[in-house]
């Protein structure tokens, strides 16, 4: 029941094995810091696990179909705007709840499923009394200062290594739109835009898809229409489809429309399970078949998206790196050794003596490269974080001049107004951002590390040339004649900074990626403004309290934002430097441990070399084993994303 993902495991099972198989080859050759990267490797996929998000305006039954996914009720249904957070069902032997803060410092705090319900579903304070308004103030307050909270439960769809995803409710004009557009959604494999079959596309939800969702990628977005059990017929269930069809398909291209009841088949599956399913008053309730619910067509949707395409992405990437390192094992490290056991020994302790000054001259300008790498970076923050800001300024003038056009309408009706208009933008200015910042990074990269790369490849070159020629050509490697096709020791850092918002194991999205913070702490400030006491705002003079008060909230954003936009720049960059000296590290290491390989081959004897030649003809066997096995499994991933895609 429900959604698994076998031959995802299966196929993940196979790279572990041969991760495993490898590592092996890597401890016996005693390369260490090649072992550790393998090892992260393959820690990476074992904790990649599948991101699903649900995403839906307030009223949509979110907390209930989140429950019948998981088939049991976890997530309450009475939280208030204001009170929800974000929340994110994991897998855990036992069950827990566990609040994360957003200031780093503040440890994680495990509470029990009665105070989770109270905290985000407290009672409405008694008007006029002082006392209960400020109590349920401070409750809001402290909801403000939680990131998300993680919810473990010994769930089978979770151990499959689904995290499902509880998203706040969104509504007109709502920041935590911008945070789950640009921060949520990027790093989720499949999104779920909840709709009610009551009240199906509002305004703004088709703004939230079209201006917000879609411009992330259109093949994570499954369109799901609850509350089918509410319509009298099929009759009224097909025009309800007809209805959201007519109005998706120029935005979707054909969309495939999902209808479903989340309150019956979270009964089915209870029932299921033997429990007594009852209203609140204790009359028993009747339950439809699970196939009549819905879910189990988008369940299978869901099942073959996330198996096969998604699936195929969290393992192509790790399939090349493992790849790539053998490779650069065979062209380097093996050839290498092939060549010194074979190769003619004239003065050879004289040549590495000679060539040890050059190994450390070469470390000194890599520590000069990385300080004008650093400079390179410094040099351009003021001018991006300019550019900004007036970017920023931008989206608020066109926000003032939406309201000033349409000020004789309706508050909330200004508000649908005004989010069509800022909506693209802001969507543009987040993906300009992160271009400039990545043109930056990986420019001055490259301008700062040139020299150093070619004076690394002589070096390598002048290794290679210690020991005296072979008649056996084999035994030089393409790599090292033809430097052009040869890949940057460096563009593992590229590699990184094009993962650094999507990936939070990647480097550099450890170091910190800021806006998510911002965004959420904002839900709080430019929201409020249109979640309570809407009806106030009816004449000119409070119109002009309104845009007063519009106007500080969006001021105040843009310096958060740019204050985030600064301390995104400089994680980056501190990244980068990290990557970068570790890179340096390794290379220098490397070299030392082939000057200590072609010291050992001085004397010995004959039958020795024999040996050890015959023990790298085994580990290459073995290496090619490995590579045929990889290529097999690469060649069926790639076939099962193209063949298998349950999404539309």
């Amino acid at each position: 029941m429900g959604i698994s993902l076998d031959e995802y495991k299966k196929n993940r099972t196979i790279l572990i094995n041969q991760i495993d198989e490898y590592t092996e080859i890597l401890s016996e050759m005693k390369l260490e810091d090649e072992y550790e990267k393998m090892t992260n490797y393959k820690r990476e996929v074992l904790t990649n696990n599948f991101q699903l998000v649900v995403v839906g305006e307030f009223s949509r039954g979110k907390s209930t179909f989140i429950n019948a996914l998981l088939g049991e009720k976890i997530l309450p249904s009475s939280a208030k705007p204001t009170t929800t957070i974000l929340n994110k069902i994991v897998y855990n032997a036992d069950s827990l709840i566990k609040l994360h803060f957003h200031y780093e410092k503040s440890p994680a705090q495990i509470i029990t499923d009665s105070d989770f319900a109270s905290l985000i579903a407290p009672m409405d304070p008694v008007q006029g009394d002082s006392f209960s308004e400020k109590e349920y103030e401070t409750r809001v307050d402290y909801l403000k200062t939680i990131q998300y909270a993680e919810i473990g439960r010994d769930l089978e769809i979770c151990k499959s290594g689904v995290e499902i995803i509880d998203t706040p409710g969104t509504n007109d004009l709502d920041p935590v739109r911008e945070q789950i557009t640009n921060t949520i959604i990027p790093k989720s494999d499949a999104a779920i835009l909840l709709l009610s079959a009551v009240k199906i596309l509002s305004e703004s939800e088709l703004s939230l898809l079209r201006d917000r969702l879609l411009a992330n990628d259109i093949q994570k977005i499954f369109i799901v229409v609850n509350f089918k059990d509410a319509l009298e017929s099929k009759e009224d269930e097909e025009k309800v489809r007809t209805f959201a069809y007519e109005h998706l398909k120029d935005i979707l291209n054909d969309p495939r429309i999902y209808m479903v009841s989340a309150k019956q088949a979270l009964n089915a599956r209870r029932k299921e399970k033997g429990e007594q399913v009852k209203s609140p008053r204790g009359r028993p309730i009747t339950v439809w078949d699970f196939e009549e619910t819905g879910f189990m067509e988008l369940e299978k949707s869901l099942e073959e998206f996330l198996q096969y395409e998604r699936g195929a992405i969290k393992l192509l990437k790790p399939l090349q790196r493992l790849s790539m390192s053998i490779n650069e094992l065979n062209n380097k490290h093996i050839a290498f050794e092939k060549k010194v056991l074979n190769a003619k020994v004239v003065n050879l302790k004289e040549k590495v003596k000679n060539f040890r000054p050059k190994v450390k001259q070469a470390e000194k300008s890599g520590a000069e490269t990385l300080k004008k790498i650093s400079r390179e970076i410094k040099k351009e923050e003021d001018s991006f974080i300019e550019w900004y800001r007036r970017e920023l300024q931008k989206i608020t003038e066109t926000a003032m001049e939406t309201f000033d056009q349409f000020r004789h309408i309706e508050i909330h009706e200004i508000s649908s107004r005004i989010e069509a208009a800022i909506a693209p933008l802001e969507k543009a200015i987040f993906e300009s951002k992160k271009t400039k910042i990545m043109d930056i990074a990986i420019n001055s990269v490259k301008r700062g590390t040139k020299d150093f790369s070619e004076q690394w490849g002589i070096l390598e070159d002048d290794l290679l040339n210690l020991t005296e020629p072979t008649d056996d050509e084999s035994l030089y490697p393409k790599i090292y004649k033809e430097k052009s096709n040869q890949p940057s020791i460096f563009d593992e850092i590229y590699d990184e900074l094009g993962q650094a918002w999507t990936n939070s194991n990647s480097l550099l999205g450890q170091v910190g990626i800021g806006i998510g913070y911002v965004a959420n702490t904002l839900a709080y400030g430019i929201t409020s403004l249109f979640k309570w006491g809407l009806s106030i705002w009816t004449g000119d003079d409070e119109k002009s309290r309104f845009r007063a008060d519009l106007s500080n909230q969006f001021n105040l954003s843009n310096k958060q934002k740019a204050i985030s936009a600064k301390v995104e720049y400089e994680s980056i960059s501190l990244g980068i430097q990290k990557k970068y000296k570790a890179i340096v590290k390794q290379q220098v290491k490397q070299v030392e441990l082939q000057l200590e390989q072609l010291l050992k081959t001085t004397g010995l004897e004959e039958n020795e070399i024999k040996k050890r030649l015959e023990i790298i003809k085994r580990r290459e066997y073995r290496l090619r084993d490995i590579s045929s096995t990889l290529e097999s499994l690469n060649d069926k991933v790639n076939q099962q994303s193209k063949g298998k895609v349950g999404v539309s």
